[in-house]
């Protein structure tokens, strides 16, 4: 696996953090980060957990509790929090047998894009837990500059 380091991607969410959390919000700057983050996780390599029998290949989902089911891919900016999340999530290896894969947004994206059920990306769940709307990557993506 090839080393992700996602440092430029946590610190523009940080900052989105910061200046949302903030009474007298900037709107435009908060625009302006929000579509920076769009592409920025378009381009990150992030850590998805797969499920990896002959059988069965996917990508783990959480479902969204709601008369849709639709759900998010989690996505996991190193290791570690990948490792987190299958603490939280409580895997087995022996129950349902996985393995950390590499991918980059645009092709996690590319996975779910045409599954209707497919809400968006959710970075480092039980920490960060930051979402990214389907709406929101596919404009990203359709976007004609970078950032």
């Amino acid at each position: 696996m090839s080393q992700v380091n996602n440092k430029e991607l946590l610190k523009l969410i940080d900052k989105f953090v910061e200046l949302d959390e903030k009474e007298d919000k900037d709107l435009e700057e908060l625009s302006k980060i929000g579509h920076q983050l769009d592409h920025k996780i378009l381009e990150c390599e992030l850590i998805a957990i797969v499920n990896n029998t002959e059988e069965y290949n996917e990508i783990l989902r959480l479902i969204v509790e709601d008369e849709n089911n639709s759900y998010f891919i989690p996505t996991f900016t190193d290791i570690e929090e990948a490792k987190k999340g299958v603490e939280s999530l409580s895997l087995n290896q022996n129950q349902w047998p996985y393995e950390f894969e590499v991918f980059s947004g645009i092709d996690i994206l590319d996975i779910g894009i045409e599954d209707e059920e497919f809400v968006g990306l959710v970075v480092n769940p039980y920490n960060t837990d930051f979402i990214f709307p389907k709406e929101d990557l596919i404009s990203a993506a359709n976007c004609n500059h970078n950032h």
